[in-house]
């Protein structure tokens, strides 16, 4: 085997090796997930140069280099976050927002709208590039196939997904089977595969290319309202329900391989953390629980706020998870000491619908129905900033993924650019 680049990985930290075997080029990925602001380059170094064959003595100096760069990344949310402005309102619209997401690069960007279309933006201009028409009614969920972003999926109340050139704006294939809204569409971590959530209680599996269904998966008993691949290999897809339960399936067979009980109400999202070994949900029962997504086990369960838990996502590190509720607040816990919290976000005057966290952790950013976003400190709870200036509640929020831009979707028909 032989070392031909080392590429960094920002978000989580880590380095993707570039290798050649047997005239192969291959990639291994290395995860850095404790790497913070004051961690020792030299001892990670040593450590990574005794582990990995493909770090030899001669790359040592081009290594640490590498680290010196990923640990000034993870800096650059200082203790009192940074500051955003308004940049651009795109407001083509003509009905409310329902979802809106970045590229990778940051440069795109897309919008769903109860009007039937999904539009692609360009983030630097505020102009519309294209807008995806074909939708018989809402287009609910939007998604690139991440990180290569050369399709996009929207999924719509006309029971149909779609899948889409971003370049030419033509739709390439439509995913049919479903007798009820799509209310979830995401793709593989490859893109190979697209998966659907619908209100007809089911999910499917489609190949991303023909727009073949390849499994449909029966189960549930409620609407089926959020979905995710594994981050990793993608053979693995969690399913979460009107029903109260959360399903685990495996990709390449149609069974279902666990489910996991404990909730009491409807669930209202669920997610993997980064390397797949945990899966967060939150529930309208007030409550968001930890599972460990190989025993299946529930690791630990938070009841902290007072209404219900609208949403939930891990941080990039997979360290941290944050949730948001009715009752006006969002709260972080610590999975690995017992779902601790952390931290306890309040200021907003109505329900938090949304939360994310940006990609070096130090913020959070939240949505409400109170027409505002927020960024928070992740550490002390403090609010940096208001995000004001929508005219409806605020249903959809996004970092992009350098961290240095936002997206809101609201009410009002718009979204906007903050940078």
């Amino acid at each position: 085997m032989k070392l031909l680049k080392i590429h960094l990985r920002y978000h989580p930290p880590g380095i993707v090796l570039e290798y050649s075997q047997k005239g192969v080029v291959k990639k291994k990925d290395i995860d850095l997930l404790d790497l913070n602001c004051n961690s020792d380059i030299k001892e990670i170094a040593n450590r990574l140069h005794h582990r990995e064959a493909l770090l030899t003595g001669d790359v040592r100096e081009q290594l640490q280099c590498c680290l010196e760069t990923l640990k000034k990344r993870t800096e650059h949310e200082g203790p009192t976050g940074k500051r955003y402005y308004i940049y651009k309102t795109l407001q083509t619209h003509v009905l409310p927002l329902t979802n809106v997401c970045f590229n990778k690069i940051g440069n795109k960007c897309l919008s769903g709208s109860y009007d039937r279309t999904c539009k692609i933006w360009d983030v630097e201009s505020g102009k519309e590039l294209k807008t995806l028409t074909g939708h018989q009614n809402v287009v609910y969920s939007v998604g690139f196939n991440f990180p290569a972003c050369t399709r996009i999926i929207t999924g719509s109340f006309d029971k149909t997904a779609k899948i889409w050139d971003p370049e030419s704006g033509s739709c390439l294939t439509t995913l049919l089977g479903h007798t009820g809204e799509v209310v979830a569409a995401q793709f593989s971590s490859k893109g190979d595969f697209a998966a659907t959530g619908s209100m007809d209680h089911l999910a499917k599996l489609f190949d991303a290319e023909t727009g073949t269904e390849i499994h449909s998966y029966a189960g549930h008993t409620a609407e089926v309202i959020a979905l995710q691949f594994d981050p990793n290999e993608g053979h693995r897809l969690i399913t979460g329900s009107f029903d109260g339960t959360i399903s685990l399936w495996d990709t390449r067979v149609n069974d279902r391989v666990s489910v996991l009980l404990g909730h009491e109400g409807e669930i209202s999202n669920v997610q993997f953390n980064w390397d797949s070994s945990l899966v967060g949900s939150a529930s309208l029962d007030g409550s968001a629980k930890l599972w460990d997504a190989r025993s299946t086990a529930c690791l630990a369960t938070v009841a902290s706020h007072t209404d219900e838990v609208l949403d939930i996502c891990f941080d990039w590190a997979g360290q941290r998870v944050a949730t948001s509720s009715s009752d006006n607040s969002a709260r972080i816990y610590d999975v690995r000491a017992d779902f601790r919290e952390l931290a306890i976000m309040k200021g907003h005057r109505e329900e938090v619908s949304k939360v994310c966290f940006s990609p070096a952790g130090g913020c959070l950013l939240t949505a409400s129905a109170d027409r505002s976003a927020r960024v928070w400190n992740t550490t002390t709870g403090n609010c940096i900033q208001v995000l004001s200036g929508h005219q409806g509640e605020i249903f959809s929020c996004a970092f992009s993924y350098a961290g240095d831009a936002i997206i809101t979707a609201s009410k009002d028909n718009t979204c906007r650019i903050w940078r």
